[in-house]
């Protein structure tokens, strides 16, 4: 005890001893700032805080300096959390200070807490829902021909067989094809001509990023509502809004408000729900909602945290004809004009040029314009699509020309507008005789008795027409068409129309015709009944003019869509001629579809027989797929046969022998989903992925790979030298290799082994051991268990 008094008494002394040393050195250097104090501590401090604007959290944590009660935040935090610059000074802002702003410190939840005023949070923009997916298409190298073989044979008749064709090649840049057919007289005087004749021969380059094509060869050229096409032989250059499905082109309703809380909002278009989404506190704009329409009225429902409810009535009319603010869309086409099409297989005429042009000025509006030329011909046109708020749709046009020396004009004009209900439409077109553009400019020029020239084109059109939905009482329809030409003719065609649904899928349609200058009806009714999944009759009758009434009845089997037998029966009364009949059948597998029949009167009867299919070369592979209209898919499961595959979670078959399947109807730029099942797969082998999601060009294909490799793998049964289990955990060790664990029983499950295999096991006890794994042949690599195997104890 006394000793340690001793060494307390020194302790205390030597303290005593540094803190007078401390003192008088403090009294020596006065040069050292005083400690600080607490009031100065609690007067400026620096956080790190997440900011919330308007109950809304901005997801970002900046610095916040504390100084004397205020708040300082740099300008460029705040502007990047969404407040307007022109209220912010440059540097390091006081929050505090602000007008109209409020601040609170939320220290449990480690959050600054600013309200400002309304206008100063810019609108955002919500999407409505998910539109679809830009993908970037892909394009493979092959070729394929599409083919159709028809033959028909009459009673005391003539016969024929014809072969039509489509030759499509394609690679990574686009596309090649041709189009055409061979026929040849099989008996009697067939009228048709002979031989081969050729339609179209295009090449075609697409580029998705500009949503433009380049096509040369046999093209079609651009037109507009008031316009014509024509066959031309040259270029075409254009943009093409297929190329990209996910844009919507016409300007949709834009629907805006502000919300003070967080809010959810539900969205009804004429009484239907389409959809929900949620809100942040502020100034909002829901975009990309649901394609719509005509005319119609859409509900906003918004829900606050409380469940309180706000309704509001939006109106809107949408029109798919005009294009959406700053939105351009038109093509150029070059070449020759081409004469005798279907007839003779390169006859073009003289060198010509077209082009069009539109723009969307405002949601609103949008301009048009077309022109035309050639040695003798200039034509230029303008025209308009308004937006009259939700009064519908007014278009207008004016063309001028002249064609070999002569002046002419076309004056357009219609109105349009649609609802859920019922939809009313007019469109008219005016003029003189003198009017020329390139679809009468090949043509040969015929005179009146006056020397004037007759112009083809008519001289007024009028059309009418009104539909209606009466809901339970059906859809009625109604339309007009007037028809005069410059030599006095008038044609005047009536016609009404009726549909209703009767029971379960079953319907009936009535329509009438009348023709004024014939002063006469043309008149039919028809009942079609549905008889399970695939089978339907039909009941119709009809009343002409000429043919007299007639009555039929049909009955027929649709072909399934993955093979299988169709066929169709019909037999018909008619007042002014023989009993007519009428029966086919038809087979379908993956490979070809089979078709035949006959339909006439008696002894009058026509047999005819049809063969369909496409040939496809790929990958050095020659396959037989039904026609093929777009684009298809090649699976390649690396050699592997009868791997079941499925296109967007359908099955369509398996591999073949060289592990190869066609796919074939498979929609362009359509990101679809292709899906291998491994189950089938030896144990032995590897594959990267057993999915992949591709889209493809139009009139393309793609070879869509899963590659998969062999790799050597066993289980082993391994025992220590007392013939125990290795415990469970030790680890096993190959040269080059990952290493494995044994598991229960003493089993290790080994990949990528050799034929001979050094294995070092270290074991739970830390001791080690070695053993040799030698591997037996295996042709039909099933899975093999090795052992036990005795693990010997050594270095």
């Amino acid at each position: 005890m006394a000793r340690r008094t001793g060494q307390l008494s020194s302790l205390m002394l030597l303290t005593f001893v540094t803190s007078a040393g401390t003192v008088n050195a403090m009294e020596v250097d006065d040069s050292l700032p005083p400690p600080p104090d607490a009031t100065a501590i609690n007067a400026q401090s620096l956080y790190h805080l997440a900011l919330v604007i308007n109950h809304y959290d901005t997801r970002q944590v900046v610095p916040v300096a504390q100084r004397q009660g205020n708040y300082y935040i740099a300008s460029a935090d705040l502007q990047r959390a969404g407040l307007p610059g022109e209220h912010l000074l440059p540097g390091d802002v006081n929050v505090s200070a602000l007008p109209d702003v409020r601040v609170e410190y939320d220290s449990t939840g480690q959050r600054l807490l600013l309200s400002v005023p309304r206008d100063w949070m810019p609108a955002r923009a919500t999407a409505f829902r998910d539109g679809i997916a830009r993908t970037e298409p892909v394009n493979g190298q092959g070729a394929l021909i599409n083919y159709d073989i028809y033959t028909s044979q009459t009673e005391h008749g003539a016969g024929q067989i014809s072969l039509w064709h489509e030759f499509r090649y394609f690679y990574d840049a686009g596309s090649l094809t041709s189009t055409g057919s061979l026929r040849r007289t099989l008996s009697g005087n067939y009228p048709q001509q002979e031989g081969y004749i050729r339609y179209d021969t295009t090449l075609n380059l697409t580029d998705e990023e500009d949503i433009t094509q380049w096509s040369v060869g046999d093209v079609i050229s651009e037109s507009l509502n008031w316009s014509n096409s024509v066959r031309i032989g040259g270029l075409r250059y254009g943009r093409d809004f297929s190329l990209r499905p996910d844009l919507v082109t016409w300007p949709l309703p834009a629907f805006s408000g502000e919300a003070a809380v967080p809010t959810s909002v539900d969205l009804f278009i004429d009484g239907y729900r389409a959809g929900s989404t949620q809100l942040q506190p502020g100034p909002f704009s829901l975009t990309n909602l649901p394609y719509v329409n005509g005319a119609g009225n859409a509900v906003l429902v918004t829900t606050d945290a409380l469940g309180r409810q706000v309704s509001t009535v939006l109106p809107f009319y949408v029109d798919s004809e005009l294009l959406s603010a700053g939105l351009s869309d038109g093509a150029i086409t070059l070449g020759a004009l081409r004469r005798r099409y279907g007839v003779d297989n390169f006859d073009y005429g003289p060198a010509v040029g077209s082009g069009s042009y539109r723009y969307g000025v405002t949601d609103w509006l949008t301009m048009e314009s077309h022109a035309e030329g050639a040695e003798s011909l200039a034509l230029g046109g303008l025209g308009s699509i308004i937006r009259l708020w939700r009064l519908g749709v007014v278009n207008g046009a004016w063309s001028q020309s002249e064609m070999r020396g002569r002046n002419g004009h076309q004056l357009n004009w219609g109105y349009q507008y649609n609802t859920s209900t019922f939809s009313l439409g007019t469109q008219h077109t005016r003029r003189n005789a003198t009017f020329g553009n390139l679809a009468l400019y090949d043509r040969p020029v015929m005179m009146d008795a006056n020397n004037d020239p007759i112009a083809s084109l008519s001289k007024s059109a009028d059309q009418y027409s009104l539909s209606m939905n009466l809901n339970e009482f059906g859809n009625i329809g109604a339309a007009w068409i007037g028809v005069q030409s410059f030599d006095g003719q008038r044609s005047d065609l009536l016609n009404v129309s009726w549909s209703r649904n009767l029971w379960g899928s079953s319907s009936i349609y009535l329509a009438a015709s009348h023709d004024r200058q014939r002063d006469d009806w043309t008149m039919a009714m028809s009942i079609q009944i549905p008889l399970g999944e695939r089978d339907g009759m039909g009941l119709s009758l009809e009343k002409t003019p000429d043919a007299g009434s007639t009555q039929r009845v049909n009955y027929s089997h649709a072909m399934p869509a993955d093979g299988g037998f169709g066929w169709d029966l019909a037999w018909a009364r008619q007042s002014q001629a023989s009993q007519y009949q009428q029966a086919s059948l038809g087979w379908r597998n993956n490979n070809v579809e089979l078709q035949g029949g006959g339909y006439g009167e008696r002894d009058m009867m026509t047999w005819w027989g049809e063969a369909m299919g496409s040939l496809v070369l790929m990958d050095g592979q020659f396959f037989a797929a039904n026609k093929i209209n777009d684009a298809f898919v090649v699976i390649s499961t690396d050699g592997y046969s009868d791997i079941p595959v499925s296109y967007e979670n359908q099955p369509v078959g398996k591999t073949d022998k060289n592990g190869y399947l066609l796919v074939s109807g498979v929609s362009a730029y359509y990101p679809a989903t292709y899906r291998i099942d491994a189950l089938n797969l030896p144990a032995d082998t590897r594959l990267r992925e057993t999915e992949q999601r591709v889209a493809l060009r139009r009139n393309s294909g793609y070879l869509v790979e899963f590659p998969m490799t062999q790799t050597k793998v066993a289980s082993v049964i391994l025992h220590d030298e007392q013939g125990q289990d290795i415990a469970p955990g030790s680890q096993v060790y190959r040269s080059q290799q990952a290493t494995t664990v044994v598991g229960y029983d003493g089993i290790a499950w080994l990949e990528n082994l050799s034929a001979v295999n050094v294995l070092k096991i270290a074991k739970t006890d830390g001791t080690t051991c070695h053993v040799t794994l030698t591997l037996r042949e295996n042709p039909l690599h099933k899975l093999q268990t090795y052992g036990p195997l005795t693990c010997k104890a050594g270095q």
